[in-house]
């Protein structure tokens, strides 16, 4: 009769506090006739108790118009008679509480009385309890909790309006376990904090309260604001205006709390016994509950086949609590306590038996076992784990191959495999000039000294082998080498020195980024520790400023500072378009996957759910972009830096609607790529490990998912880096959709020799340099080029010979420089603006602007990756050339051949000032050689600087006659124009007209 009793307790609804709690009292009278005695009501001018409301509106239940409107229920669940919040709330009164502000004004005295269960200890700010305040800065009250300690700030006229100094109570007074706190200040200042009501802290706050502010509002579980969210039970809010003595403390935490539940009277007992997941669990759930809540078919969001979505529970939050099965909310759901959210719903099955419930019950006591690889997934991702990209990496032995003399290297039997299938035949090798242009340029993007060429040539005459791979590695340990594939890997970084969008902001310290990546190349860094510290430097190493530097890749991104005055609205749109950003590149950059379509819907494609993108957002939801002091380092590094080491609530937004928090998401990877080692696994693991103590370790743990090579997506990380290598030496990759490895990308032209690249890769230590010294010495890219496609293969899918490849932008402008020999080979530092014409800045409402007076000098010659890069003032001979506008990850740039790429060669004002200079170094080259700067001897070394090779007879002929009909006309043209500067204009317009050729823009 008793359980009966205490059960139609929780159904009341719309009964006054006061009358809820003589019912319970009557209640508790029934076990022992001295039961507790009565709360205290003297003084009491507010009671909020946190049963499940009417409208979302929780009343006092003294005074009913000072109400407490819920605006975010999404965040709450009602359980054991309280209000459980799990994710940001927003419970706040539609107006000041007038009645509780001038009763406490009016007695200089307060109590406030709180009954809670922390969800954590890690809550700081602090994170608010109950306020009556108007912002994080302006208050009459507050508790709070800060990690382990509770808070008091109070106003008085003897403090300042944030209420400091404030009462801090002892350090762990913070459980997790159900707590009595409770705070009086009397009318002569004396404070004291009182915990299970035993006093905790005391202190003196002097002075009046009168000046409390009679428009502040009150709020629960979060600031006024929105900012300062709590998380956890609470299960009553007392407010007296007077201060309680420590006896009717102790009185109140002896009645306990109103409408507490015994709920393990109501239910059924756990077994005596272990239980099995295998045996005993996951068939019942199969049994009972599949049906609606699996892949597939997960009504209310709750899928019961994969261990983090049951911890993650449904649309209205976590559904288990690991240990605790009487407040388990699924518990109570099967067992019937719950008559709206009854399972199974009436008619859709017969109720679970006792003995189905105390199973569960004993399971989640148990801590809920779940074995690895025990998941049951969609049938549709088991079929997407079929796919290419997605498999493990195997062993495949190179082919036999017909013409074994042509081979130089295992690459060589794969590609020949498939040319003699197509009886074809592979082309004669390059000539030795043609090869070391085609080796500077791929390897340091830079054109050789006419010295270095007639070096190597002489060298590959006598033995051709060991000149190659002396050359090859000579290159390979340059320090411009990284200059050059630094460039590829910010090219997908979407790297720039400026915010982008409207005010495009200075970013002064984003080239430590940039650095990095040069010098990671440059060290042959290992490319898993390269993505690892770029995804969470600062959490694997954070007293390292190169680790933290690489950080940068996070924020690399557009990005708009907004501000203060704009809408909470407008904020969030911009925070989750950043974020969608920093995805959309770890998408297409590392796992050659549009992930950035999922932030609407399921990826239309591959299998890959929204709720993945949405759970992999949860790694950086925590995080924001910093400028840091790191270690020994003297300057401020631009990167990615966690704000607590709780991770922030995270949600699946459906259409991305971040107002609809429905569904609460945990850190979670690409499922198809997600096997044996759940996320809860790589997480505990990356937190054992982690040296860094004020964050949350989820990028580290996804940095651990993102290179295992055996349980998570190494092998495609792999597969698309090894790609991209590829494709930067022979035109287009092995998958022709370098950013794209999905079910809609263009399958590999040698699947096998892919696959055989990426094990080599892996099982060789993730070395970058040894790689593509592999791939330039083979005879597949020692092919001569400029042959004629064949019919039955007109786009050279089967390599019958090297394609021909222009220079990039900033490879022109660097070899521009080079040839005139004004190159400046600085390294490293901040970046360095070039001239751009004033007629070409036509961005406006800039936040900092680009200068429009900078002088040319060798200060600016430096080589282009180190050009200060602003996103919405772009250079003119660059972008002709099809230089990315970094707005977001290129995994391919395009190549066009238009118009006014001719026309900036003839009229950019830099390349006519570098073919001056160039003249410049002919004519002073020519002075001390002793001969006429117009002879063929000056002729044949502008050749020679620009192309790598001597000129012909008949360009001999040409380039004289040309050279010399300029000095006639430009001396005739322009009074008072000497002779030698007529020459050396007419010396310019030749090199302008080298500059021009193919031979110069495109390497064979």
């Amino acid at each position: 009769m008793v359980h009966l009793m205490r059960w139609s307790l929780c159904r009341i609804r719309n009964v006054g506090w006061w009358m809820h709690f003589v019912c319970i009292v009557a209640v508790h009278s029934v076990h022992a006739a001295d039961g507790p005695a009565p709360r205290i009501d003297n003084g009491l001018i507010a009671a909020y108790s946190f049963v499940e409301p009417t409208n979302a509106v929780i009343t006092d239940d003294l005074n009913a118009a000072e109400a407490l409107r819920i605006h975010s229920p999404q965040a709450i669940q009602y359980q054991d008679g309280g209000m459980a919040v799990h994710a940001s709330a927003m419970i706040v009164s539609d107006t000041p509480p007038q009645h509780v502000i001038a009763a406490v004004k009016k007695s200089n005295a307060l109590s406030v009385e709180v009954w809670l269960q922390p969800a954590d200890l890690q809550q700081k700010g602090p994170a608010r309890i109950f306020s009556i305040s108007d912002g994080p800065s302006a208050r009459n009250m507050t508790l709070g909790q800060d990690g382990d300690r509770f808070d008091v700030r109070l106003r008085t006229s003897s403090t300042d309006q944030n209420g400091m100094p404030s009462l801090a109570s002892q350090s762990n007074a913070v459980s997790t376990e159900r707590t009595h706190v409770v705070f009086t200040r009397n009318a002569q200042g004396n404070s004291i904090l009182y915990i299970n009501g035993q006093e905790n802290a005391a202190k003196q706050q002097p002075g009046s309260l009168e000046n409390w502010d009679e428009q502040f509002r009150m709020a629960v579980a979060n600031e006024v604001s929105g900012d300062r969210p709590w998380r956890g039970h609470i299960f009553l809010l007392a407010i007296y205006d007077r201060s309680l003595s420590a006896t009717e403390v102790q009185q109140n935490f002896s009645a306990g709390i109103p409408g507490g539940m015994d709920y393990n009277a109501l239910l059924p007992e756990p077994l005596d016994r272990s239980v099995d997941f295998v045996k005993d669990i996951q068939p019942l759930l199969k049994d009972r509950c599949f049906d609606c809540h699996v892949s597939g078919n997960e009504e209310g969001g709750l899928n019961l086949g994969i261990r983090q979505r049951v911890v993650e529970g449904g649309e209205h939050g976590p559904i288990l609590i690991q240990g605790d099965s009487q407040h388990s909310r699924m518990i109570h759901m099967v067992a019937g306590l719950d008559d709206v959210a009854r399972m199974p719903p009436d008619g859709e099955g017969d109720p679970l038996t006792d003995q189905e419930v105390s199973l569960l019950r004993t399971w989640i006591d148990q801590g809920m076992p779940w074995p690895d690889g025990t998941d049951i997934l969609d049938p549709r991702m088991e079929e997407a784990k079929t796919h290419w990209a997605f498999q493990p990496l195997h062993a495949v032995t190179p082919p036999d191959v017909q013409h074994d003399d042509w081979v130089r290297s295992p690459v060589d039997r794969f590609v020949l495999a498939k040319l003699e299938a197509a009886e074809l035949s592979p082309s004669e090798r390059v000539d030795a000039r043609r090869l070391i242009r085609r080796l500077y340029f791929d390897l340091i993007g830079l054109p050789p000294s006419p010295e270095q060429v007639d070096e190597f040539v002489e060298a590959a005459n006598r033995d051709w082998d060991s000149a190659v791979e002396s050359l090859v590695d000579s290159l390979l340990a340059s320090s411009h080498y990284g200059e050059r594939w630094g460039r590829h890997w910010l090219d997908v970084a979407r790297y720039a020195d400026s915010d982008g969008q409207e005010s495009d902001r200075d970013r002064p310290a984003a080239y430590h980024y940039r650095d990095f990546v040069i010098q990671a190349f440059n060290d042959d860094m290992p490319f898993d520790q390269f993505v690892r510290w770029q995804l969470a430097g600062d959490e694997i190493e954070p007293n390292n400023p190169q680790a933290f530097a690489a950080t940068g890749f996070i924020v690399a991104g557009p990005f708009a500072a907004l501000p203060d005055r704009l809408m909470e609205d407008e904020r969030l749109r911009n925070r989750y378009n950043e974020l969608d950003d920093v995805l959309s590149t770890v998408g297409t950059g590392m796992l050659g996957l549009t992930l950035g379509c999922c932030r609407c819907h399921d990826h239309k494609y591959d299998a890959i759910p929204s709720r993945d993108y949405y759970r992999l957002l949860s790694a950086f939801h925590t995080g924001e972009r910093a400028e840091l002091k790191v270690g020994d380092s003297s300057e401020k590094i631009f990167g990615f830096a966690e704000t607590r080491s709780e991770p922030a609530p995270t949600w699946l937004f459906a259409r991305a609607d971040y107002y609809d928090r429905d569904q609460p998401v945990q850190l979670g990877f690409v499922s198809v790529m997600t096997s044996a080692k759940t996320p809860d696994i790589y997480w505990r693991h990356a937190k054992e490990t982690s040296q860094a103590n004020n964050s949350t370790n989820q990028r580290h743990a996804l940095a651990d998912w993102m290179t295992d090579e055996d349980d998570g997506a190494g092998p495609l990380v792999a597969r698309v880096f090894v790609n991209r290598l590829w494709h930067h030496h022979f035109r287009h990759g092995l998958v022709r959709t370098t950013g794209d490895f999905g079910v809609r990308s263009e399958p590999p032209t040698h699947p096998e020799l892919l696959e055989w690249l990426a094990r080599d890769f892996v099982s060789h230590g993730w070395k970058v340099k040894r790689l593509q010294r592999m791939m330039v010495l083979s005879a597949v890219y020692l092919q001569a080029s400029g042959k004629t496609p064949p019919d039955v293969d007109p786009q050279n899918r089967l390599l019958s010979f090297m394609p021909l490849r222009r220079l990039e932008a900033e490879i022109l402008r660097d070899s521009l420089l080079s040839v005139s020999g004004t190159l400046n080979k600085a390294q490293f530092g901040p970046a360095v603006r070039a001239p751009i014409a004033a007629e070409a800045i036509l961005a406006r409402n800039l936040k900092d602007g680009y200068p429009k007076d900078i002088k040319d000098g060798p200060e600016v010659r430096r080589r282009s990756v180190y050009m200060f890069h602003k996103r919405v003032v772009p250079n003119p001979l660059l972008a002709a050339f099809d230089k990315p506008d970094a707005q977001q990850s290129c995994s391919r740039r395009d190549v066009t051949t238009v118009a006014p790429q001719a026309l900036a060669l003839l009229n950019d004002p830099f390349v006519r000032t570098v073919a001056l200079e160039f003249a410049d170094r002919l004519m002073r080259e020519a002075a001390e050689q002793q001969v006429d700067a117009t002879s063929d001897q000056t002729i044949d070394r502008a050749f020679q600087l620009s192309l790598g090779r001597h000129a012909n007879e008949r360009e001999l002929t040409s380039s004289r006659a040309f050279v010399q009909q300029q000095i006639r006309q430009r001396h005739e043209r322009t009074k008072g124009l000497t002779l030698e500067q007529a020459t050396q204009e007419a010396l310019a317009d030749f090199c302008q007209v080298l500059f021009g050729l193919n031979e110069f823009l495109y390497v064979d």
